[in-house]
């Protein structure tokens, strides 16, 4: 019950922490705060969840996976891709937002949230692809 309750904290501050970062990117932050909050629960689930699922609410594993050389097994490999393209993703995905198109898609934080999950999808195809190349190269320390 103790794990459930911290994952479920760990959960909520990273959508906070989301939040406050997307609007010091720029977002709106009372004009638009549920579409922006909507964003941060969007890249909550698609990075903090899939942690707290693999290394749970250990913020000792969490740091370890996401130093430079932190991984130490392919799971630990596979979140640090994933979350990067979801990331990197969601960053690319603003910028169309500030052209003058007037596309139904460039309202925030629709290309965003299209980037996220763009990102997400090549960071599963990347990651097994990136491990299984170099797969001969990768020594994880033990544990």
């Amino acid at each position: 019950l103790s794990r459930l309750f911290r994952s479920c904290l760990y959960f909520f501050l990273s959508c906070l922490f989301f939040h406050t970062v997307v609007v010091l990117y720029g977002a709106p932050l009372i004009d638009s705060a549920l579409e922006t909050f909507s964003l941060a629960v969007l890249l909550t689930s698609l990075t903090t969840l899939r942690c707290l699922c693999v290394l749970g609410p250990n913020v000792q594993a969490w740091i370890r996976v996401f130093s430079r050389h932190g991984a130490m097994s392919v799971w630990d490999t596979c979140l640090q891709i994933t979350v990067a393209c979801t990331l990197i993703g969601a960053w690319v995905g603003a910028f169309p937002i500030p052209l003058d198109w007037d596309r139904p898609w460039q309202v925030w934080p629709v290309s965003c949230s299209l980037g996220a999950m763009i990102g997400y999808l090549t960071g599963l195809v990347v990651a097994p692809a990136w491990i299984h190349y170099h797969r001969k190269q990768l020594t994880y320390k033990c544990k």
